[in-house]
């Protein structure tokens, strides 16, 4: 485990968390060392409850909804699926709930809006922290700490945002991470990019061998496959939803995508070498620029 150094003071101290799926998780197991937090929790899975009560700071946990909104609470961070987020910060508007809420969901937008529609106090966040498995079991500490960690405000929630946002980005940089802010628009322009479009585009791959080749083709894949197909392994669900609410941006990023390979299909079958190999050339010094890994070895 990292060693990190435990605040003089905490910018929350009654920390609920909806929803504890690998991130849910992560972030309860991440926070729970922290001397003075009080953590609750809350998920539909009566086991997965249990479990979560075994760590350490956790003090409570249910699998009420209502039970869950009426604890008194410093920060709400809603870990749930993007429509379940919705639907429990509908819940919590029709409470009057004052104290602070956050999530950790991979689209911006729609969270944002029905936030503001509740009145809350809210400014969304989203660690770029993920594994193609799902579920409490899979959680770690480890996958939020040091990580990139997006929040999103807007400036029509007025001054109290501004006061939220500051204690988020301190309360997320006592876990070492690094801290990026962006308005949600401009984040789900960014995922729908670089995150979206490459699990569609892994699960294009997979399709693609899955569609044209023999029954036992699996059987014949090295790392190249297995690297370019992992994401297409994720759970379903969620992408799906992923899709339906930033299917603006992802239809653009589609038809670019698109356009990119017919591009690659026309250079190849007029056996055009020379501008295959500048096109190429370009992605893959583009590509570099990540770092050193696989690719680059």
């Amino acid at each position: 485990m990292p060693k990190f150094k435990l605040p003089p003071k905490l910018p929350f101290h009654r920390l609920g968390v909806a929803g504890l799926g690998l991130i849910g998780g992560s972030l309860a197991k991440a926070f729970s060392p922290f001397g003075g937090l009080e953590i609750s929790v809350f998920d539909i899975d009566p086991e997965t409850v249990k479990e979560a009560k075994k760590i350490r700071s956790v003090g409570r946990g249910t699998c009420d909804p209502d039970e869950f909104i009426s604890w008194p609470l410093d920060l709400a961070y809603l870990c749930l699926p993007v429509r379940k987020n919705i639907e429990l910060i509908e819940r919590m508007a029709s409470k009057g709930v004052q104290y602070a809420v956050t999530d950790s969901g991979s689209t911006k937008t729609p969270v944002t809006e029905a936030a503001l529609k509740a009145g809350l106090n809210f400014c969304g966040g989203h660690p770029i922290a993920g594994r193609e498995v799902a579920g409490f079991k899979f959680s770690t500490p480890d996958l939020i700490r040091g990580c990139l960690f997006v929040l999103t405000p807007d400036p029509r929630f007025g001054p109290r945002q501004k006061e939220l946002l500051g204690r988020l980005k301190n309360f997320h940089e006592l876990l070492g991470c690094k801290i990026r802010i962006i308005t949600p628009a401009q984040h789900d322009k960014i995922y729908g990019l670089i995150s979206h479009l490459p699990y569609l585009s892994s699960s294009a791959l997979a399709a693609t061998a899955l569609f044209n080749g023999s029954e036992d083709i699996l059987s014949w894949v090295g790392t190249g496959f297995k690297d370019s197909t992992r994401l297409g392994a994720s759970p379903t669900p969620k992408w799906v939803e992923v899709a339906m609410e930033n299917s603006d941006n992802l239809v653009e990023n589609l038809g670019s995508l698109i356009e990119v390979l017919t591009r690659f299909k026309n250079l190849i079958g007029a056996k055009n070498s020379q501008e295959l190999l500048a096109m190429l050339n370009e992605i893959s010094s583009f590509r570099r620029k990540l770092g050193k890994d696989k690719a680059g070895k």
